[in-house]
């Protein structure tokens, strides 16, 4: 467990490992990779955890979001998965809360543009004028059940993204008019509070680097997301 600022933050937990990668699931609150304030992260946990320096990091997830990672243990292991990802044979999906009500299964696409200064992504829509820096974001957004946080109706979605930028799912979800439950970057001020963006990443599958056998992990939702059954 490491310790900062007198709060304790829970290590990763680790759900399968080889030679070649890990695969495990970050709590909220553990930086995915190292800040100049040398706050406890991921990559240092694990340089510790395997006893060297290199730890390829595959992709991120968010400080306080929670869930599923893959992470190399070597160069060779790191460009596969690096490849699959690109290629859109690394398949991750998310729950998250929403706030409303979200009736059937959508796709969304968007256009989305990172503020270095502010870490915020701006949303353009299909159509709309936009920078020619901006990327396209696309998702598939299903419903699961439904809820309510302080006597406002949420919906538990999972998210399937077709492509990862910053806050995808975040900036997406509130540019539809369904924010995060928790997230104070993309909702508005009259929003209830949460401890968190409400975002979990819930499963992901890929092929193996060396095998090529597809390979499926799931991880539930952690108990403080656990709203309502």
């Amino acid at each position: 467990m490491f310790f900062h600022d007198n709060l304790d933050i829970v290590s990763p937990t680790l759900l399968f490992e080889d030679q070649h990668l890990i695969v495990l699931s970050k709590p909220a609150g553990l930086l995915s990779q190292g800040e100049k304030q040398g706050d406890p992260n991921l990559v240092d946990w694990l340089r510790a955890y395997v006893g060297r320096n290199y730890v390829g990091l595959v992709h991120r997830l968010d400080r306080n979001t929670s869930g599923l990672m893959v992470v190399a243990k070597r160069t060779k292991a790191a460009r596969r998965l690096t490849e699959a990802l690109q290629q859109g044979e690394l398949e991750r999906r998310y729950l998250a809360w929403v706030l409303g009500k979200l009736p059937a299964e959508a796709k969304w696409e968007h256009w989305l543009l990172k503020d270095e200064a502010t870490n915020k992504s701006r949303v353009f829509r299909a159509g709309q004028a936009k920078p020619p820096e901006a990327k396209a974001a696309r998702l598939r957004a299903t419903p699961v059940r439904s809820g309510s946080y302080e006597g406002r109706a949420l919906t538990l979605v999972e998210f399937e993204l077709e492509t990862g930028r910053s806050h995808q799912i975040r900036a997406q979800a509130a540019a539809e008019g369904l924010p995060l439950l928790g997230d104070t970057k993309y909702g508005r001020a009259s929003d209830p509070k949460f401890s968190r963006p409400a975002l979990h990443s819930h499963f992901i599958r890929f092929p193996h680097p060396m095998s090529d056998e597809v390979v499926t992990f799931e991880d539930p939702l952690p108990q403080d997301l656990e709203l309502t059954k």
